[in-house]
């Protein structure tokens, strides 16, 4: 019964998607269908009949946690990208809620809030503070994370992630000795870039000893100490520092600050920054309302709350923070997305080689499944809702924004220096886990 419903189900819905690929499907006692003609270039095979029952049921949530586990595969050259694409291309007049699946995203959208400060830190500790050297074969030389800024396509992962720190410093307008603060700089190329290129004096609030343990020692070598200090503080404090920064940054953080305080974060900012003071947040999350995917939500972004633009405007007004400049990234991120899954396979035995223990074959597929799901997203915003923001706002109503965009484009980027921000693979920083220090568990 279970395989004609899937049968009946697979058949109706993909045939109608734009972008239709032919495709085999092969259940666990070996017979099988064509859900779309053709030579197949998607097989997707189910292993156990359990598989079969979790992807009825559950429907995408149960086909994922299943190639999680390794009970479906999906065998054919990007074929796993291939199906993606194809069922973000189905009209959503053929498409159905699953009410079991809006419940589990429920569940777990109140069970991993980031309110309380310990399960925040949970959630945070098991994703960034995994080892660093994953993050740096995935991200580049420059631990370049969130959208690279993809000028004319031709650009490399680290061209194009150097190009966004510095359309970010100019999109602040940073001067020499503007006292700035940045929430999570991660491994910490914005900070660096911002205090020698520009000359800030940075602040940043970072909560990750991986992360922090990777900045703080590209300070040092880069000699920044006098201008870059790091504390390990929740972005909910920042609000204590009363008006003391001429500029704000977080660049993919705010997601993080979870169901019930993207508020209270927009209220610290505002506290923090003198009157007139600019800054910058980008980060992804929806047109429209809509709650945490599940799949990632358990897996990789734990905690996260992708916000609808219209609630961060409008929460952002309240606390009299005024935009001035709102830009569409979604494209660069999936372009980001492309690179990264790109290295993930390159580097996988690298990467495993780390810790076979954390990196095993459930990681892999998790992050394949995510890096493909997120890329495929952006490039199919129009009807997955899935953005990518760049919000520059004035504390205040005060014309203290250049009125035109002028400066951001009348200069290229320049590259020269960029090769003394690069830590190379060939002689990465140490590695030495510390101590506390909460693994990766799933």
């Amino acid at each position: 019964m279970k395989r004609f419903i899937i049968r009946k189900v697979l058949s109706y819905t993909l045939p109608k998607s734009s972008k239709p690929y032919p495709m085999k499907v092969i259940f666990a006692d070996g017979s099988s269908f064509r859900p779309v003609s053709g030579e197949p270039e998607i097989t997707m095979i189910f292993k156990t009949r359990g598989a079969e029952w979790r992807t009825l049921i559950f429907n995408y949530i149960g086909f994922c946690e299943s190639y999680r586990n390794g009970t479906i595969d999906v065998e054919g050259p990007d074929a796993l990208e291939k199906l993606v694409r194809m069922n973000y291309a189905i009209p959503k007049e053929y498409k159905r809620s699953n009410p079991l699946a809006w419940a589990l995203q429920r569940i777990q959208e109140y069970r991993l809030d980031n309110k309380d400060f310990k399960v925040e830190l949970d959630n945070l500790y098991r994703h960034y503070n995994l080892p660093a050297e994953f993050f740096h074969l995935m991200n580049g030389e420059l631990y370049g994370y969130t959208e690279g800024y993809y000028e004319t396509g031709a650009e490399t992962q680290n061209e194009a992630q150097f190009k966004k720190y510095d359309y970010i410093c100019k999109k602040l307008c940073l001067r020499p000795g503007n006292k700035v603060v940045e929430i999570g700089t991660a491994w910490g190329t914005m900070a660096l870039l911002m205090a020698k290129r520009y000359g800030a004096n940075v602040v940043n609030y970072g909560l990750i000893p991986e992360q922090n343990r990777v900045f703080e020692e590209r300070i040092q070598k880069m000699g920044l100490g006098k201008k870059i200090k790091n504390v390990v503080r929740d972005a909910r404090v920042l609000g204590e520092e009363k008006e003391q920064y001429d500029k704000y940054v977080s660049l993919g953080v705010y997601e993080h600050a979870g169901m019930n305080c993207y508020r209270e974060w927009l209220e610290n900012i505002a506290s923090a920054l003198k009157p007139g003071g600019i800054g910058v947040i980008t980060f992804t999350g929806h047109m429209n309302h809509r709650m945490m995917e599940y799949f990632v939500g358990k897996y990789i972004w734990r905690g996260c709350y992708l916000l609808s633009l219209a609630r961060v405007l409008g929460a952002m007004e309240d606390n009299d923070l005024h935009a001035v400049d709102i830009e569409n990234s979604s494209f660069f991120y999936a372009d980001t997305m492309r690179a990264m899954l790109g290295n993930l396979n390159k580097n996988w035995e690298r990467i495993k080689a780390i810790d076979p223990t954390i990196f095993d074959e459930k990681f892999r597929r998790t992050w394949n499944i995510y890096y493909v799901g997120a890329s495929e997203s952006f490039y199919a915003s129009g009807v997955t809702n899935h953005k990518a923001f760049q919000i520059t706002f004035v504390k205040g109503v005060h014309d203290s924004y250049p009125r035109t965009r002028n400066f951001l484009y009348e200069k290229p980027c320049d590259l020269s220096d960029m090769k003394e921000y690069e830590v190379p693979f060939a002689s990465t920083l140490s590695t030495t886990q510390i101590p506390g220090v909460i693994q990766h568990r799933t």
